[in-house]
């Protein structure tokens, strides 16, 4: 694997490290975050997990989120004084800077060594030493890989395998997506092996849900949900005053996009979000539909083929217009019998 002769020169003695994630963390952000602080302690090494905004509610079980210093939450000054005495900063799973959201300054401005651990496609180069493969199913399976490369595979245990196995298995969509190898198993199948309950995993992050967000999703498919038929695409809308009404909180709204790709025929779906700051998109696509180069072009976003994000500063109501009307530009796509 290339640059990890430096890697491992660059973790041979103690030193003060500090792991990045991009802001609303997901499964396998926080778990190959947590996972690599857990491992990193193992060689005696300082370790913080900052991450720019919270995480959801859900992901509380991981081993080492008590430990995650949210930046957005009143942790401004600690952050920054962690960041400016780190000799590592590790960036896990981001394709650019602009996912650290309020930390992107503070994180740029250091002299400490940066390294890159990450399975998106990018044009932006940022990092000392890049560990990024697109063809990766996620992070942690990425981040496993590079443990065997450091021959430090017999320091995984079950809470770093378990934090793994959350990433993996979330980011492939319980193992159906696309992104879905035999490189993907044969990683899950090393970490059963360290101990991971792939059955307590599975129930921790899709059967913990809070009353507010079944209401919630209830509600949104009775009154949230426009399916575009002659389009194969089908999309909900938030308003905030429904977040409001149903106390949702960070990570409620996970999972919305798929409920939308399974309506039968639907090859192109989204959640459309009305936050405070922003109106931010959520898209997900099946087959052939790259919904990461859209997002690029309209929605100043990206991620994956099949998953990917955006964000819009227009009003809640112009940016489904404009959403309906890429829906429209793409139609010999979504529908190749128009």
């Amino acid at each position: 694997m290339e640059n990890i002769l430096p890697l491992k020169a660059l973790l041979s003695s103690p030193k003060h490290v500090v792991i990045t994630l991009h802001q609303r963390p997901d499964a396998d952000a926080l778990g190959t975050g947590l996972g690599l602080a857990a491992l990193l302690k193992k060689y005696q090494h300082q370790v913080h997990v900052i991450a720019p905004t919270a995480y959801p509610s859900f992901l509380d079980w991981l081993p080492g989120t008590s430990e995650v210093i949210v930046f957005a939450q009143g942790q401004q000054e600690k952050s920054l004084e962690l960041l400016n005495r780190a000799d590592v900063i590790f960036y896990v799973d981001f394709p650019t800077l602009n996912r650290l959201h309020e930390m992107e300054t503070a994180v740029k401005n250091t002299t400490a060594t940066k390294v890159v651990i990450d399975h998106h496609p990018t044009i932006e180069k940022f990092g000392d030493l890049v560990f990024r493969d697109p063809k990766a199913a996620a992070a942690a399976e990425l981040l496993y890989e590079l443990i065997e490369a450091l021959d430090a595979q017999e320091l995984v245990d079950q809470e770093i395998a378990e934090c793994l196995y959350a990433g993996i298995m979330t980011d492939t969509g319980s193992f159906k997506n696309p992104n879905t190898t035999p490189r993907t198993h044969n990683v899950a199948a090393k970490l059963l092996r360290h101990g991971a309950d792939a059955t307590k995993v599975s129930r921790l992050v899709y059967e913990n849900n809070s009353l507010n967000k079944l209401a919630f999703l209830g509600f949104a498919l009775s009154h949230r949900l426009v399916v575009l038929q002659e389009y194969n695409t089908a999309y909900f809308f938030i308003r905030r005053e429904d977040y409001e009404k149903y106390h949702l909180q960070t990570g409620d709204t996970e999972g919305l996009v798929n409920q939308a790709l399974s309506v039968r025929d639907i090859v192109l779906a989204a959640v459309i979000k009305e936050k405070k700051d922003a109106v931010r998109l959520s898209l997900r696509s099946a087959g052939e539909v790259p919904v990461n180069l859209w997002a690029q072009e309209y929605f100043a976003g990206g991620g994956h083929k099949n998953a990917a994000g955006g964000v819009s500063h227009l009003t809640l109501e112009e940016t489904i217009a404009k959403f309906e009307s890429l829906v429209k530009a793409k139609k010999k796509v979504l529908n190749p019998n128009l």
